[in-house]
């Protein structure tokens, strides 16, 4: 047994002796512990039975998870949605429904479900802060599959950078541009600034400047240019090609020439190159000029004395 320890005080003094409070024993503290341990050990015996149920609840929702996310995938793939949209929703709906039986077993188990709630939500909030850019391009990337401003396969222009695109995911949007690079352009960036489709119409319209000599007959090369355009191949006949005048410059009458075709820009490209060599052949088959840039010079000749 402790006993306290009492401290005499000085001799005339007539205050009461100090006590101090007894020090516990090495036997004490294990008898603490095993009590201690036998309690935790009797708790958990009598918790098995709940944990069991809770074991078969989370399993139960590991396949209830599975069979509500499948189902969601292949309701979304029925419509017109992206297959992005719908593993998007897939992932959603599995996560959800685990979360449920999760919490539901963590009540069943005894655990507090508001604490886990409280905890799971400061956690929410930490991560939200910490991992902001990056939210913000997930939910840019949802609202585009949503909202569809262009698929897989369009040539688009964003952020200064023109290409096709390649894949569509929940961070970045892939471009390959022209020379065969890759172009990885953050979903925020691309959602909020002005994207150009140069596909999504099925048309697109090219434009070139024919220079024709003064000296020539201009309505005639206006009708010429004209034929010559509208029967290169790859030319759409709807809208039909137009040839405009458009400026009188130094050395020549210029006319504009518009013509539609597909919109991709391989077939563009190719195009314009067949429209300008059909152009110059016709000009020169009608004995027309594309004159050299020329300059008339004038001057007076100092009087005589």
């Amino acid at each position: 047994m402790v006993r306290p320890l009492l401290l005499a005080t000085d001799a005339g003094a007539t205050d009461a002796p100090i006590v101090l409070e007894p020090v516990a024993s090495f036997s004490d503290a294990f008898t603490i512990l095993k009590d201690s341990m036998l309690d935790l050990f009797q708790g958990f015996v009598a918790n098995i039975p709940f944990m069991v149920v809770g074991t078969i609840i989370i399993v139960v929702g590991v396949f209830a998870s599975r069979y509500a996310g499948a189902a969601t995938q292949k309701a979304v793939s029925r419509t017109s949605a992206e297959i992005t949209v719908a593993n998007l929703g897939s992932r959603i709906v599995r996560a959800s429904v685990m979360l449920i039986f999760l919490l539901l077993a963590l009540a069943i188990a005894g655990i507090p479900v508001g604490s886990a709630l409280a905890g799971l939500g400061i956690m929410g909030l930490a991560v939200a802060f910490a991992l902001q850019s990056i939210l913000e391009n997930f939910i840019a990337g949802i609202l585009m599959l949503i909202r569809k401003p262009f698929i897989v396969g369009d040539q688009i222009i964003t952020n200064d950078m023109e290409g096709t695109v390649a894949d569509i995911n929940l961070r970045v949007t892939k471009l390959v541009d022209y020379d065969g690079e890759q172009l990885l352009v953050p979903n925020a960036q691309v959602f909020s600034n002005p994207i150009v489709n140069l596909t999504t119409n099925g048309r697109r319209r090219t434009s070139f400047t024919v220079g024709i000599d003064y000296r020539d007959d201009h309505d005639a090369a206006g009708e010429i240019i004209t034929a010559a355009v509208q029967g290169v191949d790859g030319v759409l006949s709807t809208p039909p090609a137009q040839v405009l005048c458009i400026a009188l410059g130094e050395s020549s009458v210029d006319f504009e020439v518009r013509y539609w075709t597909q919109p991709d820009i391989s077939t563009v490209r190719a195009v314009q190159d067949r429209a300008l060599r059909a152009s110059k052949s016709a000009i020169e088959a009608a004995g027309m000029t594309i004159p050299w840039p020329i300059r008339t010079l004038a001057w007076d000749e100092a009087p005589t004395p």
